[in-house]
């Protein structure tokens, strides 16, 4: 029978066996591993973003904005709040577009650099270029009247621009992408420490934080800094489980939602200094003089799916802002957003600046929730169902 000590022209030794052996299947193991990692970033065949349904005739200015309410009755148990994500919906536009595309292209002027990052190496540089091509291929499919592409240039029928197509930088890719959608952008990248880091972004309506102070972090790291509530305890074993198992073919999306203390889509001013280094938070925030009007209600929609050349996962964020005075006319919305907020825990309330406002807005809820039992309304108009 062939052996390898007998191909290695040796003695055969029990110790040397065994060191030999031990390192062949070391070597095997992590040669399979290396095919595995490079199969799923690097193989463009495994997966095809399905084409979305045209909308022919989309009409911008008669398509309102989404109303998610993402507050249920009852207690709140801590989840990733994930839904099964359908390709036909990833990017929504409505009639709010070119407010939101003429503040993010003020602020990708103002300084571009605080708002596109990437980090200089092979798989986030693709991922960059990614991003683009999938915007362009999802737009131009599902708002054919809108997006266009010919000879070689990115057309935005709407804003009257014009971009170079494909890009040639990560920078212009990511800058063409940011002013292409209403989202901000979130790049994931699994670093040689085995986890997930923020390494790629256009981030221009963050509200109150800084691409800079976040950029390069582990998704670890994010949250454990924000404070995220129960983060270490629930959540962070079965994200980062989540994260590593991610298939192309399986997007998804979550809402969240917060009481912002004033009208900055782009910033917060009550919350710190744009142009500062002092990271904002609420145990600095500013709530002198405070009143009902001033106060917002800031919802996100968040994607995630995973770009199938480069394996990065993507986050597309979209922020959709309104003065709280507005939504608490919706039926059904003022009692179960106060119920929502009276439910949260001290770690949450404390996540979510509770103390800054709750003394302005939970009695105005709750006076328009009265309001609306007196007048039949919630008799007249059937709640939906969650997201709402």
């Amino acid at each position: 029978m062939f052996s390898i000590t007998e191909f290695l022209g040796v003695a055969p030794d029990p110790t040397l066996f065994a060191i030999v052996a031990i390192g062949i299947i070391w070597l095997t193991f992590a040669y399979s591993r290396m095919l595995r990692k490079k199969s799923k970033i690097q193989d463009p065949e495994v997966f095809t973003t399905p084409a979305p349904k045209p909308l022919v005739d989309f009409d911008l200015s008669s398509a309102a904005p989404q109303l998610y309410r993402p507050f249920r009755h009852g207690v709140t148990h801590v989840t990733m709040g994930i839904r099964k994500l359908d390709w036909d919906n990833w990017i929504e536009m409505d009639c709010n577009y070119l407010r939101y595309h003429d503040l993010k292209v003020s602020e990708l002027e103002k300084d571009l650099s605080a708002h596109v990052k990437y980090v200089d190496n092979a798989v986030t540089r693709d991922a960059c270029f990614e991003v683009l091509e999938e915007l362009t291929a999802y737009l131009t499919a599902r708002y054919p009247k809108i997006f266009q592409i010919r000879d070689g240039i990115l057309h935005n029928t709407l804003t009257k621009e014009k971009f170079n197509y494909p890009a040639t930088t990560p920078t212009q890719a990511m800058t063409t992408a940011a002013k292409l959608v209403q989202d901000d952008l979130l790049i994931m990248v699994e670093n040689d420490d085995g986890h997930y880091h923020l390494d790629a972004g256009a981030v221009c309506l963050p509200g109150f934080w800084r691409l800079s102070e976040k950029f390069r972090m582990s998704l670890d790291t994010l949250h454990i800094e924000a404070k995220v509530p129960h983060y270490q305890a629930k959540l962070q074993k079965s994200m980062n489980r989540f994260f590593k198992a991610m298939r192309p073919e399986k997007a998804v999306i979550r809402n969240n939602f917060f009481i912002q203390l004033d009208d900055g889509l782009h910033w917060s001013h009550r919350m710190g200094d744009q142009s500062g280094t002092e990271v904002a938070s609420w145990a600095s925030a500013n709530d002198v003089g405070l009143t009902i009007k001033d106060l917002h209600f800031r919802s996100e929609r968040q994607s995630l799916r995973r770009l199938p050349r480069s394996g990065a996962l993507l986050f597309t964020v979209r922020t959709y802002f309104e003065p709280v005075t507005t939504i608490a006319k919706e039926p059904h919305v003022p009692g179960r957003l106060a119920e929502a907020i009276e439910q949260w825990d001290e770690s949450t309330s404390v996540y979510k600046g509770k103390h800054h406002w709750a003394g302005i807005l939970l009695p105005y809820l709750h006076e328009q929730d009265q309001l609306q039992k007196e007048s039949g309304l919630l008799e007249k108009v059937a709640e939906g169902q969650y997201p709402y």
